[in-house]
């Protein structure tokens, strides 16, 4: 790889960094306000929120994990409210 390969790609590493960072604070308010909801939010560390005591939601890259299933997903950007309906059958 030449010097000029491993600059663009540190470049596009940077942007994309940069581009996540700007999200997070977005996501992670969606996430809090799920509490207005009547769900549990419990902050776990500055990237991993559990609702309920049962799904951990990953707000840097949409992700959430079942604790109860152990299944995994993704979910839609702006839609959170809607899909922890279809997760957490309340």
């Amino acid at each position: 790889m030449t010097t000029e390969e491993r600059s663009f790609e540190r470049q596009y590493k940077d942007e994309q960094q940069e581009r996540r960072r700007k999200r997070l604070p977005t996501r992670i308010q969606e996430i809090a306000s799920l509490s207005e909801n009547g769900y549990t939010v419990i902050k776990l560390t500055d990237y991993q929120f559990r609702i309920n005591g049962i799904l951990d939601l990953y707000p840097t890259h949409r992700r959430w994990h079942d604790l109860k299933t152990n299944k995994r997903g993704e979910y839609p950007a702006n839609k959170l409210k809607d899909y922890i309906k279809l997760l957490i059958k309340k």
